[in-house]
C-alpha cells in the first residue's frame, strides 16, 4: 500500500513539474501583447473600450488559453472589468469629467478612435489562464 501511495505522489509531482516547465518555456519564449486599443462606443451610461490580445507562441508546446479578463483602473482605483470589450461607466470617471466635457461631442458616433484622445490617466491589465495556470499582465497605460 505504501508503494502505491509513493508511486501516486511521485507521478503527481512529475506531472506538476512538467506543467510548470511548459509554462516557464511559454513565459521565456512567448510574447503576449495587446493590439489596437480603441473606443467602440460612447453612450449615456459610459464608454466602451476594446482591444485585441495577441499571443505569439514559438515553442512546440500546445496551449489552452481562457478568455482574457481586462481590468481598467483610473488613478490606481478600479474603474471597470470585462472581457475584450469593457464598458467604463461615467461614474468611474467623475474626477476627470471637467476635462472630458469638451471631448465627448467629438467621440459620439465615431468608432475606432484611440483612447489616447481622452487624455485620461487610465491603466489596464488582463488576466488569463494558460494551461490551467493563472497569468496576470503588468499594468499598462491605455494609449
Amino acid at each position: 500500500m505504501k508503494n502505491l501511495l509513493a508511486i501516486g505522489i511521485t507521478g503527481t509531482l512529475l506531472y506538476l513539474g512538467f506543467k510548470a516547465f511548459g509554462l516557464n518555456r511559454f513565459n521565456v519564449y512567448s510574447v503576449v501583447r495587446t493590439l489596437n486599443p480603441r473606443i467602440t462606443k460612447v453612450t449615456l451610461t459610459g464608454l466602451s473600450l476594446a482591444t485585441d490580445i495577441s499571443i505569439d507562441n514559438p515553442t512546440n508546446t500546445s496551449l489552452k488559453v481562457s478568455k482574457p479578463v481586462v481590468t481598467i483602473t483610473t488613478g490606481g482605483k478600479f474603474a471597470a472589468l470585462g472581457t475584450i470589450e469593457v464598458e467604463v461607466p461615467w461614474t468611474s470617471l467623475t474626477p476627470y469629467i471637467s476635462n472630458l466635457v469638451s471631448r465627448i461631442p467629438s467621440l459620439i458616433g465615431k468608432t475606432g478612435q484611440s483612447p489616447a484622445a481622452l487624455d485620461l490617466p487610465m491603466e489596464y491589465y488582463y488576466t488569463v489562464y494558460v494551461n490551467d495556470l493563472f497569468y496576470q499582465s503588468s499594468p499598462e497605460k491605455i494609449a
